[in-house]
């Protein structure tokens, strides 16, 4: 056995407990995802919370790229994409 400290932000703790309201009823389909559902379930466990808001900065933050479509649906050897 393992024993881990994890520091996590706010967004992110809040952003998994987010996912456990919306999909109480998770179920894995090998055991990479029950490990994974195991692993998520115990970082929002109150009981692991050894000390909360330890300060810092929070560094949450995400860019979205868009992709431009072609006028054109036809692919062809000639077809390029522009991002």
């Amino acid at each position: 056995m393992k024993r881990i400290e994890l520091l996590i932000g706010d967004h992110e703790y809040d952003a998994i407990k987010k996912i456990f309201e919306k999909e109480e009823d998770f179920q894995p389909i090998d055991e990479s995802d029950q490990i994974l559902i195991k692993a998520m379930h115990a970082i929002i466990s109150p009981n692991n919370l050894v000390e909360d808001n330890v300060g810092g900065e929070e560094t949450s933050n995400f860019s979205v790229k868009k992709i431009v479509e072609p006028e054109s649906k036809e692919i062809t050897e000639d077809t390029k994409i522009k991002f």
